[in-house]
């Protein structure tokens, strides 16, 4: 008896230990319309990397997405810098196609320390739809719609909390009934 009460008292720990948020870095999802392909993937909705070492690129190497429905590894660069031919575009490619799109104002990027010795550069996404074109001089110009949204955060369903109580409580109970039977 003493024993299923002590397991009891332990009930609201148990309960405060499952209601925390699980902490996981936040994720943007991205969906790019145009030029016949709807292209979507996930990137951190922020990032931080070394300072000036880059030249204002943040490249996301291979991320996995979705290519009209079909899985591919996608290869996204965000060119921030200026300076440069290709400054303020994004890179997009996967297999046989790749696309360099004028970079809308759906980023802000955060430096950490003072001018000239900045040490770290934060990219961080703004939710929102934006309309862009491809970047180049000639034509044709193909326009593309992007939309970043935040992910969802995943929370517990209840039937899982539930289940989860109801075996501590069970295991305590089973054990003392095994321990006054033998």
């Amino acid at each position: 008896m003493r024993f299923t009460l002590r397991c009891l008292a332990l009930l609201p720990l148990l309960l405060l230990a499952l209601a925390r948020p699980a902490h996981a870095d936040p994720m943007d999802d991205f969906t790019i319309i145009g030029g016949g392909a709807t292209i979507d993937f996930s990137l951190p909705a922020s990032t931080t990397q070394p300072c000036c070492s880059y030249a204002g690129q943040f490249n996301f190497a291979q991320v996995p997405g979705t290519v009209n429905g079909v899985s591919q590894q996608i290869g996204v660069n965000f060119i921030t810098g200026s300076g440069c031919a290709v400054c303020g575009t994004i890179l997009l490619s996967y297999p046989s196609t790749s696309w360099t799109l004028v970079l809308p104002n759906l980023y802000e990027v955060t430096y950490s320390g003072t001018y000239p010795n900045e040490e770290y550069e934060t990219l961080t996404f703004l939710t929102g739809d934006y309309m862009t074109e491809t970047f180049g001089l000639l034509p044709p110009i193909t326009q593309f719609e992007i939309t970043v949204t935040p992910e969802a955060a995943a929370t517990p369903e209840p039937a899982t909390i539930l289940s989860l109580i109801t075996a501590a409580l069970a295991l305590p109970l089973l054990k003392r009934r095994r321990a006054v039977t033998s």
